[in-house]
Protein backbone atom coordinates (compact mmCIF):
# COMPACT_ATOMS: atom_id res chain seq x y z
CA UNK A 1 0.00 0.00 0.00
CA UNK A 2 3.04 2.18 0.86
CA UNK A 3 4.58 1.80 -2.78
CA UNK A 4 0.99 2.34 -4.12
CA UNK A 5 0.55 6.16 -2.27
CA UNK A 6 4.39 6.92 -3.22
CA UNK A 7 3.81 5.91 -6.76
CA UNK A 8 0.43 7.89 -7.10
CA UNK A 9 2.41 10.90 -5.50
CA UNK A 10 5.40 10.83 -7.80
CA UNK A 11 3.00 10.86 -11.03
CA UNK A 12 1.79 14.46 -9.95
CA UNK A 13 5.08 15.64 -8.91
CA UNK A 14 5.94 16.23 -12.72
CA UNK A 15 2.71 16.87 -14.60
CA UNK A 16 3.55 17.88 -17.09
CA UNK A 17 5.66 14.73 -17.94
CA UNK A 18 2.71 12.53 -16.61
CA UNK A 19 0.67 14.27 -18.81
CA UNK A 20 2.72 14.16 -21.95
CA UNK A 21 3.19 9.77 -21.36
CA UNK A 22 -0.40 9.78 -20.98
CA UNK A 23 -1.68 11.76 -23.73
CA UNK A 24 0.53 9.38 -26.63
CA UNK A 25 -0.86 6.74 -24.82
CA UNK A 26 -4.46 8.39 -25.31
CA UNK A 27 -4.19 9.05 -28.52
CA UNK A 28 -2.74 5.79 -30.14
CA UNK A 29 -5.38 3.88 -28.23
CA UNK A 30 -8.05 6.26 -29.67
CA UNK A 31 -6.40 6.01 -33.47
CA UNK A 32 -6.09 2.05 -33.03
CA UNK A 33 -9.40 1.80 -32.00
CA UNK A 34 -11.23 4.09 -34.36
CA UNK A 35 -9.44 2.68 -37.45
CA UNK A 36 -10.02 -0.93 -36.39
CA UNK A 37 -13.74 0.13 -35.73
CA UNK A 38 -13.53 1.55 -39.44
CA UNK A 39 -12.42 -1.54 -40.89
CA UNK A 40 -14.59 -3.98 -39.53
CA UNK A 41 -17.76 -1.75 -40.32
CA UNK A 42 -16.55 -1.92 -43.76
CA UNK A 43 -16.10 -6.01 -43.81
CA UNK A 44 -19.57 -5.95 -42.19
CA UNK A 45 -20.93 -3.75 -44.92
CA UNK A 46 -19.24 -6.19 -47.18
CA UNK A 47 -20.66 -8.88 -46.09
CA UNK A 48 -24.02 -8.08 -45.21
CA UNK A 49 -24.65 -6.58 -49.05
CA UNK A 50 -23.23 -10.12 -50.64
CA UNK A 51 -23.76 -12.79 -48.28
CA UNK A 52 -26.61 -11.12 -45.84
CA UNK A 53 -28.63 -10.44 -48.88
CA UNK A 54 -28.16 -13.69 -51.02
CA UNK A 55 -26.39 -16.68 -50.12
CA UNK A 56 -26.87 -16.08 -46.20
CA UNK A 57 -24.17 -17.05 -44.01
CA UNK A 58 -25.10 -21.28 -44.09
CA UNK A 59 -26.45 -23.19 -46.94
CA UNK A 60 -27.87 -26.48 -46.82
CA UNK A 61 -27.02 -28.34 -50.80
CA UNK A 62 -27.81 -31.58 -51.62
CA UNK A 63 -24.51 -33.19 -52.04
CA UNK A 64 -22.51 -31.81 -55.16
CA UNK A 65 -24.96 -29.22 -55.68
CA UNK A 66 -22.62 -26.20 -55.62
CA UNK A 67 -19.58 -27.67 -57.81
CA UNK A 68 -22.77 -28.40 -60.38
CA UNK A 69 -25.27 -26.31 -59.80
CA UNK A 70 -27.64 -28.02 -62.03
CA UNK A 71 -32.30 -28.98 -61.04
CA UNK A 72 -30.62 -32.38 -60.95
CA UNK A 73 -28.46 -31.85 -57.92
CA UNK A 74 -31.48 -30.60 -56.32
CA UNK A 75 -33.23 -32.08 -53.30
CA UNK A 76 -36.47 -32.92 -52.09
CA UNK A 77 -38.03 -30.72 -49.35
CA UNK A 78 -38.91 -32.52 -46.01
CA UNK A 79 -40.43 -31.44 -42.84
CA UNK A 80 -37.33 -33.73 -41.05
CA UNK A 81 -34.92 -31.64 -43.31
CA UNK A 82 -36.44 -28.47 -42.23
CA UNK A 83 -36.39 -29.59 -38.44
CA UNK A 84 -32.86 -30.62 -38.14
CA UNK A 85 -31.43 -27.29 -39.78
CA UNK A 86 -33.48 -25.24 -37.08
CA UNK A 87 -32.21 -26.96 -34.29
CA UNK A 88 -29.33 -24.81 -33.33
CA UNK A 89 -30.02 -22.27 -31.20
CA UNK A 90 -28.15 -19.78 -33.69
CA UNK A 91 -30.74 -20.01 -36.38
CA UNK A 92 -33.70 -17.82 -36.59
CA UNK A 93 -35.14 -18.70 -39.88
CA UNK A 94 -35.12 -21.28 -42.77
CA UNK A 95 -35.56 -19.77 -45.72
CA UNK A 96 -36.21 -22.32 -48.95
CA UNK A 97 -34.93 -21.26 -52.22
CA UNK A 98 -35.21 -22.97 -56.20
CA UNK A 99 -32.91 -21.32 -58.38
CA UNK A 100 -32.20 -22.15 -62.25
CA UNK A 101 -31.26 -20.40 -65.25
CA UNK A 102 -33.63 -19.58 -68.45
CA UNK A 103 -34.51 -16.99 -71.34
CA UNK A 104 -36.25 -13.68 -70.33
CA UNK A 105 -38.96 -12.83 -73.27
CA UNK A 106 -40.21 -9.07 -74.00
CA UNK A 107 -41.88 -8.11 -77.21
CA UNK A 108 -38.48 -7.19 -79.06
CA UNK A 109 -35.73 -8.57 -76.81
CA UNK A 110 -34.57 -11.31 -74.81
CA UNK A 111 -31.72 -11.85 -72.42
CA UNK A 112 -30.62 -14.74 -70.00
CA UNK A 113 -32.12 -14.68 -66.69
CA UNK A 114 -30.90 -15.98 -63.25
CA UNK A 115 -34.62 -17.79 -62.03
CA UNK A 116 -34.95 -17.27 -58.27
CA UNK A 117 -38.19 -19.13 -56.58
CA UNK A 118 -38.67 -17.57 -53.33
CA UNK A 119 -40.74 -18.05 -50.34
CA UNK A 120 -42.52 -14.57 -50.13
CA UNK A 121 -42.59 -14.79 -46.78
CA UNK A 122 -39.48 -16.18 -45.03
CA UNK A 123 -37.30 -14.61 -48.01
CA UNK A 124 -37.89 -11.26 -46.38
CA UNK A 125 -35.79 -12.88 -43.71
CA UNK A 126 -32.75 -12.61 -45.90
CA UNK A 127 -33.08 -10.34 -49.34
CA UNK A 128 -36.16 -8.60 -48.24
CA UNK A 129 -37.12 -8.07 -51.57
CA UNK A 130 -40.74 -6.29 -50.40
CA UNK A 131 -39.06 -3.45 -49.00
CA UNK A 132 -36.24 -2.93 -52.40
CA UNK A 133 -38.77 -2.80 -54.98
CA UNK A 134 -38.44 0.87 -56.72
CA UNK A 135 -42.14 0.59 -58.46
CA UNK A 136 -45.15 -2.01 -58.90
CA UNK A 137 -45.95 -4.32 -55.67
CA UNK A 138 -45.42 -7.62 -53.99
CA UNK A 139 -46.28 -11.21 -54.17
CA UNK A 140 -49.59 -11.91 -52.30
CA UNK A 141 -49.63 -15.73 -52.44
CA UNK A 142 -46.52 -18.51 -52.88
CA UNK A 143 -48.64 -19.73 -56.23
CA UNK A 144 -48.99 -16.61 -58.00
CA UNK A 145 -48.02 -16.50 -61.60
CA UNK A 146 -46.05 -13.43 -61.58
CA UNK A 147 -42.28 -12.21 -61.14
CA UNK A 148 -40.54 -9.00 -60.19
CA UNK A 149 -37.89 -7.96 -62.21
CA UNK A 150 -34.30 -6.66 -61.55
CA UNK A 151 -34.13 -2.86 -62.34
CA UNK A 152 -31.11 -3.36 -65.36
CA UNK A 153 -32.98 -6.36 -66.67
CA UNK A 154 -36.25 -4.35 -67.14
CA UNK A 155 -34.37 -2.37 -69.41
CA UNK A 156 -32.66 -4.61 -71.42
CA UNK A 157 -35.85 -6.27 -72.08
CA UNK A 158 -37.57 -3.22 -72.55
CA UNK A 159 -40.75 -4.09 -71.23
CA UNK A 160 -42.75 -2.18 -68.23
CA UNK A 161 -45.17 -3.20 -65.12
CA UNK A 162 -48.07 -5.11 -66.20
CA UNK A 163 -46.60 -6.69 -69.51
CA UNK A 164 -45.79 -10.35 -69.81
CA UNK A 165 -42.32 -12.16 -69.58
CA UNK A 166 -41.86 -14.93 -71.25
CA UNK A 167 -39.60 -17.56 -69.43
CA UNK A 168 -38.26 -20.88 -71.79
CA UNK A 169 -35.49 -23.28 -70.25
CA UNK A 170 -34.68 -26.47 -69.41
CA UNK A 171 -36.81 -28.31 -65.85
CA UNK A 172 -36.08 -31.00 -63.78
CA UNK A 173 -34.74 -33.78 -65.84
CA UNK A 174 -34.61 -32.26 -69.12
CA UNK A 175 -38.33 -31.74 -68.99
CA UNK A 176 -39.19 -28.32 -71.26
CA UNK A 177 -39.87 -25.17 -69.16
CA UNK A 178 -42.13 -22.40 -70.50
CA UNK A 179 -44.15 -19.78 -68.70
CA UNK A 180 -45.80 -16.67 -69.36
CA UNK A 181 -46.17 -14.47 -66.39
CA UNK A 182 -46.86 -10.84 -65.34
CA UNK A 183 -44.44 -7.91 -64.24
CA UNK A 184 -45.84 -7.16 -60.82
CA UNK A 185 -42.85 -5.24 -59.79
CA UNK A 186 -39.90 -3.57 -60.05
CA UNK A 187 -36.63 -4.91 -57.52
CA UNK A 188 -33.25 -2.86 -56.79
CA UNK A 189 -30.94 -5.01 -54.85
CA UNK A 190 -27.21 -3.82 -53.79
CA UNK A 191 -25.18 -5.86 -56.05
CA UNK A 192 -25.81 -4.66 -59.74
CA UNK A 193 -25.21 -8.47 -61.36
CA UNK A 194 -28.43 -9.37 -59.41
CA UNK A 195 -30.31 -5.99 -60.51
CA UNK A 196 -28.99 -7.44 -64.22
CA UNK A 197 -29.88 -10.71 -64.34
CA UNK A 198 -32.82 -11.71 -61.69
CA UNK A 199 -36.01 -13.01 -61.68
CA UNK A 200 -37.62 -13.86 -58.70
CA UNK A 201 -40.93 -16.31 -58.65
CA UNK A 202 -43.12 -17.33 -55.85
CA UNK A 203 -41.73 -20.73 -55.02
CA UNK A 204 -44.77 -23.10 -56.03
CA UNK A 205 -44.98 -21.04 -59.07
CA UNK A 206 -41.23 -21.77 -59.96
CA UNK A 207 -41.80 -25.73 -59.01
CA UNK A 208 -44.33 -25.86 -61.46
CA UNK A 209 -42.23 -24.43 -64.37
CA UNK A 210 -38.92 -26.30 -64.08
CA UNK A 211 -41.26 -29.18 -63.44
CA UNK A 212 -39.89 -29.63 -60.43
CA UNK A 213 -42.52 -30.28 -57.51
CA UNK A 214 -41.85 -30.14 -53.96
CA UNK A 215 -38.00 -29.33 -54.89
CA UNK A 216 -35.50 -26.69 -53.52
CA UNK A 217 -31.84 -26.03 -54.46
CA UNK A 218 -30.93 -24.71 -51.62
CA UNK A 219 -31.89 -23.83 -47.87
CA UNK A 220 -30.12 -20.42 -46.22
CA UNK A 221 -30.04 -20.41 -42.94
CA UNK A 222 -30.68 -16.43 -41.03
CA UNK A 223 -28.38 -16.75 -38.08
CA UNK A 224 -28.87 -14.15 -34.83
CA UNK A 225 -25.41 -14.33 -34.51
CA UNK A 226 -23.29 -13.79 -37.87
CA UNK A 227 -19.77 -14.28 -35.64
CA UNK A 228 -21.70 -18.17 -34.55
CA UNK A 229 -21.19 -19.35 -38.20
CA UNK A 230 -18.59 -21.94 -37.64
CA UNK A 231 -20.09 -23.26 -34.62
CA UNK A 232 -23.38 -23.39 -35.95
CA UNK A 233 -21.66 -25.35 -38.87
CA UNK A 234 -20.44 -28.34 -36.33
CA UNK A 235 -23.42 -28.39 -34.92
CA UNK A 236 -25.52 -29.04 -38.22
CA UNK A 237 -22.92 -31.61 -39.16
CA UNK A 238 -24.22 -33.71 -36.55
CA UNK A 239 -27.98 -33.18 -36.92
CA UNK A 240 -27.73 -33.40 -40.79
CA UNK A 241 -27.26 -36.30 -42.57
CA UNK A 242 -23.98 -34.86 -44.47
CA UNK A 243 -23.90 -37.81 -46.68
CA UNK A 244 -26.74 -36.73 -48.41
CA UNK A 245 -26.13 -32.78 -47.98
CA UNK A 246 -23.79 -30.29 -48.03
CA UNK A 247 -23.55 -27.67 -45.45
CA UNK A 248 -21.08 -24.61 -46.37
CA UNK A 249 -21.12 -21.84 -44.84
CA UNK A 250 -20.70 -18.23 -46.53
CA UNK A 251 -16.74 -18.50 -46.17
CA UNK A 252 -16.44 -21.56 -48.39
CA UNK A 253 -18.96 -20.78 -50.68
CA UNK A 254 -17.68 -17.01 -51.36
CA UNK A 255 -13.37 -17.59 -50.45
CA UNK A 256 -12.90 -14.26 -53.18
CA UNK A 257 -14.72 -12.66 -50.44
CA UNK A 258 -13.20 -13.66 -47.46
CA UNK A 259 -9.82 -13.63 -48.83
CA UNK A 260 -10.36 -10.23 -49.68
CA UNK A 261 -11.38 -9.50 -46.56
CA UNK A 262 -8.24 -10.72 -44.95
CA UNK A 263 -6.12 -9.19 -47.03
CA UNK A 264 -7.10 -5.95 -46.23
CA UNK A 265 -7.21 -6.31 -42.56
CA UNK A 266 -3.62 -7.44 -42.92
CA UNK A 267 -3.07 -4.03 -44.51
CA UNK A 268 -4.87 -2.39 -41.67
CA UNK A 269 -2.22 -4.49 -38.64
CA UNK A 270 0.75 -3.38 -40.05
CA UNK A 271 -0.41 0.40 -40.21
CA UNK A 272 -1.65 -0.18 -36.26
CA UNK A 273 1.88 -1.97 -35.78
CA UNK A 274 3.96 0.97 -36.72
CA UNK A 275 1.78 3.08 -34.75
CA UNK A 276 2.02 0.97 -31.86
CA UNK A 277 5.95 1.11 -32.51
CA UNK A 278 6.28 4.90 -32.85
CA UNK A 279 4.43 5.49 -29.56
CA UNK A 280 6.26 2.50 -27.58
CA UNK A 281 9.56 4.41 -28.40
CA UNK A 282 7.57 7.41 -27.25
CA UNK A 283 7.00 6.09 -24.09
CA UNK A 284 10.67 4.76 -24.14
CA UNK A 285 11.79 8.08 -23.98
CA UNK A 286 9.40 10.07 -21.85
CA UNK A 287 10.53 6.68 -19.01
CA UNK A 288 14.52 7.37 -19.57
CA UNK A 289 14.12 11.05 -19.08
CA UNK A 290 11.80 10.49 -16.11
CA UNK A 291 14.29 8.04 -14.54
CA UNK A 292 17.77 10.48 -15.89
CA UNK A 293 15.55 13.75 -13.92
CA UNK A 294 15.69 11.46 -10.63
CA UNK A 295 18.59 9.73 -10.69
CA UNK A 296 19.88 12.05 -7.87
CA UNK A 297 16.56 10.76 -5.50
CA UNK A 298 17.17 7.06 -6.55
CA UNK A 299 20.89 7.78 -5.44
CA UNK A 300 20.06 9.21 -2.13
CA UNK A 301 17.17 6.68 -1.44
CA UNK A 302 19.93 3.47 -2.13
CA UNK A 303 22.21 5.55 0.44
CA UNK A 304 19.96 5.17 3.53
CA UNK A 305 18.74 1.37 2.90
CA UNK A 306 16.22 1.25 0.45
CA UNK A 307 16.40 -1.93 -1.64
CA UNK A 308 16.56 -1.68 -5.15
CA UNK A 309 13.57 -4.17 -5.45
CA UNK A 310 11.58 -1.07 -3.68
CA UNK A 311 12.99 1.28 -5.96
CA UNK A 312 12.11 -0.66 -9.25
CA UNK A 313 8.07 -1.80 -7.97
CA UNK A 314 7.56 1.27 -7.34
CA UNK A 315 8.62 3.18 -10.50
CA UNK A 316 7.05 0.12 -12.14
CA UNK A 317 4.29 1.04 -10.64
CA UNK A 318 4.16 4.15 -11.57
CA UNK A 319 4.02 3.34 -15.17
CA UNK A 320 1.62 0.94 -14.77
CA UNK A 321 -0.62 3.88 -13.41
CA UNK A 322 -0.01 6.00 -16.36
CA UNK A 323 -0.65 3.26 -18.93
CA UNK A 324 -3.63 2.30 -17.28
CA UNK A 325 -4.86 5.53 -16.97
CA UNK A 326 -4.17 6.55 -20.77
CA UNK A 327 -5.66 3.42 -21.80
CA UNK A 328 -9.20 3.51 -20.15
CA UNK A 329 -9.53 7.23 -21.40
CA UNK A 330 -8.23 6.24 -24.48
CA UNK A 331 -11.07 3.58 -24.72
CA UNK A 332 -13.49 6.40 -23.46
CA UNK A 333 -13.15 8.73 -26.03
CA UNK A 334 -12.77 6.32 -28.99
CA UNK A 335 -16.22 4.78 -28.27
CA UNK A 336 -18.42 7.66 -28.44
CA UNK A 337 -16.45 8.69 -32.39
CA UNK A 338 -17.40 4.96 -33.12
CA UNK A 339 -20.57 4.97 -31.90
CA UNK A 340 -21.40 8.92 -33.86
CA UNK A 341 -20.47 7.01 -37.05
CA UNK A 342 -22.14 3.95 -36.47
CA UNK A 343 -25.67 5.71 -36.42
CA UNK A 344 -24.63 8.17 -38.82
CA UNK A 345 -22.56 6.02 -40.90
CA UNK A 346 -20.02 8.35 -43.40
CA UNK A 347 -21.71 8.45 -47.24
CA UNK A 348 -20.00 8.35 -50.32
CA UNK A 349 -21.41 10.94 -53.25
CA UNK A 350 -20.11 11.42 -57.04
CA UNK A 351 -17.81 8.59 -58.14
CA UNK A 352 -17.18 6.63 -55.11
CA UNK A 353 -20.71 5.99 -55.57
CA UNK A 354 -20.28 4.05 -58.73
CA UNK A 355 -16.91 2.23 -57.86
CA UNK A 356 -19.08 0.96 -54.33
CA UNK A 357 -22.25 -0.38 -56.12
CA UNK A 358 -19.35 -1.90 -58.95
CA UNK A 359 -18.63 -3.76 -55.84
CA UNK A 360 -22.05 -4.77 -54.88
CA UNK A 361 -21.92 -2.57 -52.01
CA UNK A 362 -23.98 -0.29 -50.25
CA UNK A 363 -22.52 3.51 -50.90
CA UNK A 364 -21.92 4.35 -46.93
CA UNK A 365 -19.94 2.97 -44.35
CA UNK A 366 -20.58 2.54 -40.29
CA UNK A 367 -18.08 1.98 -37.56
CA UNK A 368 -18.11 -1.20 -35.86
CA UNK A 369 -19.41 -1.69 -32.44
CA UNK A 370 -18.19 -4.51 -31.16
CA UNK A 371 -16.23 -4.43 -27.80
CA UNK A 372 -13.39 -6.18 -28.56
CA UNK A 373 -11.87 -3.89 -31.18
CA UNK A 374 -11.64 -1.29 -27.64
CA UNK A 375 -10.46 -3.03 -25.34
CA UNK A 376 -8.05 -4.93 -27.07
CA UNK A 377 -6.20 -2.13 -28.35
CA UNK A 378 -6.32 -0.73 -24.93
CA UNK A 379 -4.48 -3.76 -23.52
CA UNK A 380 -2.02 -4.48 -26.47
CA UNK A 381 -1.19 -0.56 -25.49
CA UNK A 382 -1.06 -1.34 -21.84
CA UNK A 383 1.19 -4.39 -23.04
CA UNK A 384 3.92 -2.13 -25.19
CA UNK A 385 3.89 0.27 -22.19
CA UNK A 386 4.92 -1.77 -19.86
CA UNK A 387 7.80 -4.04 -22.44
CA UNK A 388 9.39 -0.92 -22.92
CA UNK A 389 9.77 0.27 -20.38
CA UNK A 390 11.47 -2.91 -18.45
CA UNK A 391 15.25 -2.00 -19.75
CA UNK A 392 14.68 1.62 -17.97
CA UNK A 393 13.47 0.49 -14.76
CA UNK A 394 16.23 -2.30 -14.40
CA UNK A 395 18.69 0.39 -15.14
CA UNK A 396 17.50 2.36 -12.56
CA UNK A 397 16.88 -0.18 -9.87
CA UNK A 398 21.00 -0.90 -10.31
CA UNK A 399 22.39 2.41 -10.22
CA UNK A 400 25.35 2.91 -7.53
CA UNK A 401 24.51 5.71 -4.91
CA UNK A 402 28.07 7.49 -4.83
CA UNK A 403 27.39 7.50 -8.83
CA UNK A 404 23.94 8.29 -9.02
CA UNK A 405 24.35 11.50 -6.15
CA UNK A 406 27.35 12.78 -8.16
CA UNK A 407 25.51 13.01 -11.62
Amino acid sequence: MLYLRLAWRNIWRNRRRSFITMLSIVIAVLLASVMRSMQEGQYDVMVNSTVGTFTSYIQIHQQGYWDDQTLENSFEASDSLFEDAAKPSAVIETVPRLQSYALAAGKQQSRPAMIMGIDPDKEQSLSNPKERIESGSYFESADEQAVLVGTDMMERLSVQLGDSLVLIGQGFRGQSATGLYEIKGVVSFPNPEMNKNVVMMPLATTQNFLAAPNRLSALALILDDPNSVQQTVNRLNSNVDTTRYEIMSWQQMMPELQQAIQADRGGGVIIILILYIIVGFGILGTVLMMITERTYEFGVMLSIGTSRLAIFLMLALEILFIAFLGSLLGIALSIPVAWYFNVNPIEFSGGMVEVMESYGLEPYLPFSLDPELFYMQAIIIFIITIVFSIIPLIRASRLHPVKAMRS
